[in-house]
């Protein structure tokens, strides 16, 4: 008899990066283990986009239904409920957390499992130094896309410069900071793309109206088919995990222009694949933005070519599937 594996999230009503890893880890793992996903919300409240077939989705109703499983949980606010099923009703979980971002805050009541993976170098140090989990219990490993095999980059030719910025419009991922501090000063040979929905998208389009700059598309499902249309790939957030979006575009062999937060610097590397640079320097990003128009083709095709290597060598499913296969066994061989 195969070992239950729940893959659990309370948020599934939405797609961000935690719910794709989710899903990722959910197909790494249902080969070797009778593995369901879990959620608070109705199956038909689920997000269309994540493509979970309903014999695959438990909705959370009765909380002893984990016991004697592995839980492999994509929620920190979880964890202290998760701690109270073991230590005071023995329901005998095993508890993987997948640390998805970098906190400084409730430290207390992150109860952190034995059993912990961070998906980069900047979660390996927040869960040690922050929440002073034993650098043994920790478990790196990045997360992944599938592999679509696209065709090469293409080069832009010398012409308008296209900056894709697919994300969430929040004040996390900073799209109205980032048009206060571009606006009036950027070349006429740069756009940038907003591509996403979210609380500020309406404030977004007023700020951005008639700014051959900006333009603000809306949710979009095709974000690979815009990869390929555009130049680079833009996400300059506040803070982050190990961004899914930047990884898409290693992925699609796109360059990548992004801030100095979380495990980005561990995808994009400078003068390689891309720009990194501190979240705040403002000046040095609307300088480097305009510089983008004097990028020689044979540079911006080597950009390409080692985004896409940065892809093959960290991020492929394959790598992504073993590691996880591999934690699982050894939580598995504890029973």
């Amino acid at each position: 008899m195969r070992r239950k594996v729940y893959s659990f999230n309370s948020e599934l009503f939405k797609v961000t990066g935690v719910q794709k890893v989710l899903m990722d880890v959910h197909h790494a793992v249902m080969d070797e283990y009778d593995a369901k996903i879990v959620g608070t919300v109705p199956f038909e409240k689920v997000h269309k986009d994540l493509d979970i077939h309903k014999e695959e989705y438990v909705k959370f109703r009765n909380p002893f239904m984990f016991r004697n499983s592995i839980v492999i949980l994509h929620e920190r606010k979880f964890l202290a409920f998760f701690w109270l099923l073991n230590y005071v009703f023995f329901q005998n979980i095993k508890l993987v957390y997948v640390h998805h971002n970098v906190f400084s805050d409730h430290r207390r009541m992150s109860i952190m499992p034995k059993t912990v993976v961070a998906i980069s170098d900047e979660g390996v140090n927040n869960l040690h130094q922050f929440f002073g989990v034993p650098l043994q219990n920790i478990h790196k490993i990045y997360n992944c896309v599938e592999d679509i095999h696209p065709k090469p980059h293409k080069s832009y030719n010398g012409g308008v410069v296209k900056i894709l910025y697919p994300a969430r419009i929040n004040g996390q991922k900073r799209q109205l900071e980032i048009v206060e501090h571009l606006k009036g000063k950027l070349s006429d040979k740069i756009k940038i793309l907003f591509a996403g929905t979210g609380p500020n998208y309406d404030a977004l389009q007023e700020l951005t109206k008639n700014d051959p700059h900006f333009d603000c598309l809306g949710y979009r499902s095709d974000i690979y088919h815009l990869l390929q249309e555009c130049d680079y790939m833009m996400l300059f957030s506040g803070h982050e995990g190990l961004p899914i979006t930047l990884i898409e575009a290693t992925m699609m062999g796109c360059p990548i222009i992004c801030s100095r937060v979380g495990g980005n610097a561990e995808i994009v590397e400078r003068e390689k694949n891309g720009i990194v640079l501190d979240k705040d320097d403002w000046a040095g990003l609307v300088e480097n933005l305009n510089s983008l128009e004097l990028v020689s083709e044979d540079k911006y095709n080597l950009m390409c070519k080692y985004s896409r290597r940065i892809y093959e060598d960290r991020f492929t499913f394959d790598k992504f599937q073993k590691e996880y296969c591999k934690l699982l066994s050894a939580v598995h061989d504890e029973y």
